[in-house]
């Protein structure tokens, strides 16, 4: 720990110690044969007395000053875990639909694209496993989509089975690739929802990619509708073919 404060202080006490002694001698006007047995006495007094009594107290309340300071630090990591905390899915730790769409804002641009993953016949796993064999699929398959795509990626949960996307500076290729990527990963997963059973993971993927003027809101339509057009021609596969799902301005 660096005592140079408390140095400092001290040594501007004991200079302020020696004027006052100075002064009270002037001041007092005090005898000339009394002086001189006492003078010595006095400015010893008052160098021994700062050192004796202010360098301790200035150590004392330097490092108490530290400790605030790093209490201070504390706290605001702290208060930033949890901010981020706050923006997370409890379940599967993924950005939630509030935090990923803000974030989607921040980061849009031209020649970005947006998946939309929907688990398919999730349904089905919590009518026959369980609840928990649900959340375990879920969590599963948000960490396999997480370790999938890139690290400038943007990945949330936007809710119950379905998850978002989104690529920055990926063209509708480049998007698809991923996309199918993550579908194939994901049917390849071991899932087995009870120690005797093994229960394959499929999902269906729609991917848009962002044409100049498209808010937020016009590219979820549309990779939401390419999403469902997965499912209706048969689940576990990637759309992304352009359609009437244009957008305005």
């Amino acid at each position: 720990m660096s005592y140079t404060r408390a140095v400092l202080v001290t040594l501007v006490t004991v200079v302020i110690a020696q004027v006052m002694t100075a002064a009270a001698i002037v001041i007092c006007d005090i005898p000339q044969y009394i002086l001189d047995e006492i003078i010595g006495i006095w400015f010893a007094l008052a160098a021994i007395l700062p050192l004796v009594v202010t360098f301790p107290l200035a150590i004392v309340f330097q490092r108490e000053r530290l400790k605030v300071e790093q209490a201070m630090v504390e706290l605001e990591k702290a208060h930033a875990a949890l901010a981020e905390r706050a923006r997370l899915d409890p379940l599967t730790n993924l950005l939630d639909r509030k935090a990923f769409y803000n974030d989607l804002e921040t980061a849009l641009a031209g020649g970005s694209s947006l998946l939309v993953i929907d688990v398919d016949h999730f349904k089905s796993i919590n009518d026959t496993y369980g609840h928990q064999a649900g959340d375990d699929a879920l969590r599963l398959i948000a960490s396999t989509i997480e370790a999938t795509t890139r690290e400038t990626d943007i990945v949330g949960r936007l809710g119950g089975e379905e998850f978002g996307v989104f690529l920055s500076g990926a063209d509708l290729e480049k998007a698809c690739n991923i996309a199918e990527q993550i579908r194939v990963t994901i049917c390849d997963l071991e899932f087995a929802p009870t120690p005797t059973t093994r229960h394959q993971l499929t999902v269906s993927i729609g991917v848009a990619m962002r044409k100049e003027g498209q808010t937020p809101t016009d590219l979820f339509r549309i990779a939401d509708h390419r999403m469902y057009e997965a499912k209706r021609r048969g689940r576990n596969c990637v759309h992304a073919s352009s359609g009437p799902e244009s957008t305005s301005a």
